[in-house]
């Protein structure tokens, strides 16, 4: 990606294919917690963001993706996964900054 995500249409594209990434290593690894975590915390932001709505405060703080993206998974093995990543990064920063747009 390499650049921050720009609007609200950009944030959805980027979730909805990162959501559906974060449930397939989920699938391949259903042992692992940091995956279904983050295809969790993934769905959340679908359904706060749903519709136009804006999340909440709270709601925006709850998400910790790019927490967990750096606790867990970081430094990445391979260059999908730093990809993946890079998306739970910029999706977690738009999120909590949600701006107007």
């Amino acid at each position: 990606m390499n650049r921050p995500l720009s609007s609200r249409k950009e944030f959805l594209e980027v979730l909805a294919r990162t959501r559906t990434e974060a449930e397939a290593r989920f699938q391949q690894a259903p042992r692992s917690a940091t995956y279904e975590s983050i295809a969790r915390q993934l769905d959340a932001m679908q359904s706060m963001t749903a519709g136009g709505r804006t999340p909440t405060e709270d709601e925006r703080d709850s998400i910790t993706i790019g927490l967990l993206a750096v606790r867990e998974l970081e430094p990445a093995h391979d260059a999908d996964l730093a990809d993946f990543i890079e998306r739970l990064h910029e999706l977690n920063g738009y999120l909590t900054a949600w701006p107007p747009n």
